[in-house]
């Protein structure tokens, strides 16, 4: 079997996504009611708060002529896009859920394969290692690294796996050269917890384990998640993209830790 770059699954995602029509129909019929919903949310917008918006904008920063005018209209569609995202995340994430399943079920993978002995020996031994150790620390502590920590984290995942992340330009890109392998988890993780691995933690085990793999798929996803309007397609032929990774894992039978597995 030829061995697939992580950095490519993104781009096979699209195009899987766009070669399947029954996979296709599911996104198409989400996106669709999103577009309806978010024109309509901007129309609102525009009508009743156009005015006092600009009014706002202008008083406070540049005034209310033309770039003013610019700037409020790029307001009032990030208001509406983020609304809206709020409103359809839940049946968004069940949506990806079931993606990857079904992409899963395509490439013939019925059922993934538990942890072996060596794969559990692999992640107690990360687990107990003194640098995993301190990671976790500095995340559950209160301190303000703790907090900086946690926020960051947040802050990467929210960046790369949602759609108005991409009204801030660069935002997911920028991100993921800094944090792509942790930011990669949310993609992956419903085939980590099909091994076995619930907690975030054990997840976030396997990122710094295969920190190069998770980055590479990272970055790719951000360049893809940051393009506006179609960052909404991107966040799911991302999703593809991670089932047909997982799937390729599966077949080839590779390990997540080995049993000399260290940070």
């Amino acid at each position: 079997m030829v061995t697939v770059p992580p950095g490519a699954y993104p781009l096979r995602g699209v195009a899987y996504l766009c070669s399947h029509p029954r996979l296709n129909a599911k996104v198409g019929g989400f996106l669709a009611g999103v577009s309806a919903l978010c024109i309509a949310a901007i129309f609102t917008l525009a009508l009743l708060t156009f005015h006092s918006q600009l009014h706002l904008v202008g008083h406070s920063l540049i005034g209310t002529g033309t770039v003013g005018k610019i700037l409020t209209c790029l307001l009032i569609l990030a208001e509406a896009t983020l609304a809206v995202y709020l409103i359809f995340k839940q049946t968004m994430q069940i949506l990806q859920r079931r993606l990857f399943m079904d992409v899963l079920q395509d490439q013939g993978v019925f059922a993934v394969r538990p942890l072996t002995e060596p794969e559990k020996s692999g992640l107690h031994a990360y687990m107990h290692s003194p640098a995993a150790q301190q990671a976790a620390e500095q995340q559950e502590g209160s301190t303000v690294r703790g907090i900086a920590v946690r926020a960051a984290q947040t802050i990467a995942m929210t960046a790369m796996t949602s759609a108005p992340a991409s009204l801030i330009p660069m935002l997911p890109v920028i991100v993921s050269l800094m944090s792509g392998d942790k930011a990669t988890i949310p993609f992956m993780s419903h085939y980590l917890r099909m091994r076995g691995l619930k907690s975030y933690a054990e997840q976030q085990a396997v990122a710094d384990t295969h920190k190069l793999a998770y980055a590479q798929f990272g970055v790719v996803a951000a360049f893809m998640t940051s393009v506006p309007i179609a960052s909404w397609a991107f966040v799911f032929s991302n999703t593809v993209g991670a089932a047909l990774w997982a799937a390729d894992l599966e077949k080839r039978g590779e390990r997540l830790f080995n049993d000399e597995t260290q940070p």
